[in-house]
């Protein structure tokens, strides 16, 4: 869904309404475990955002609160844990428009030293495919953030401005690792 403004609590109701129980846009549900499928742009940057277990532990927090997200400028709803089978409205503004694209956590990784999970997109997302935020403690203490994503354009419109959408999905990443570095320093 494109608009010229943001879509208001009750509009965003409503498509959550409209997408519960909708199926994956894509074949691979659960692929960012392991092996990648081909036929997608891949997607990987990892980088350390914090040291020790309090790093981690705010880290957790933050990503069950969405703050990677929602500190890149994301508008998610609803922001409860990610659960699998949750299913969240996300609402993105880029060059004047705001997007409104349905996605569904495929599932969750809760570890002693690994915490994150996985959402895949829905059938009106812009691209097709999956991404995972991972959060992980390595023994030396370091804690690293790492965005995983396999996707590729459905509509013809977003086909069409591949050069725009590609430039909108890094500049999404860096902001997600920055917005979880800012909320783990605090």
């Amino acid at each position: 869904m494109i608009s010229l403004r943001a879509p208001s609590d009750a509009e965003l109701a409503e498509f959550l309404v409209e997408h519960e129980g909708e199926p994956f846009s894509y074949p691979e549900v659960g692929a960012t475990r392991g092996e990648l499928p081909a036929g997608y742009r891949i997607d990987r940057r990892k980088e350390v955002i914090g040291r020790g277990d309090e790093a981690f532990e705010r880290g957790r927090l933050a990503l069950d609160r969405w703050q990677a997200h929602v500190g890149a400028g994301v508008r998610v709803t609803p922001v409860e844990p990610p659960r699998p089978d949750l299913t969240v409205a996300l609402v993105v503004r880029a060059a004047g428009l705001y997007t409104t694209s349905g996605c569904r956590v495929a599932y969750c990784i809760r570890e002693p030293d690994r915490v994150g999970f996985a959402y895949g997109t829905l059938r009106d997302h812009p691209v097709s495919g999956e991404e995972r935020f991972l959060i992980e403690r390595a023994s030396n203490g370091e804690v690293t953030f790492e965005l995983l994503a396999f996707s590729r354009p459905v509509a013809m419109l977003f086909k069409i401005a591949s050069p725009f959408t590609r430039r909108t999905q890094r500049a999404l990443g860096v902001a997600y690792i920055e917005a979880l570095r800012t909320a783990i320093a605090r």
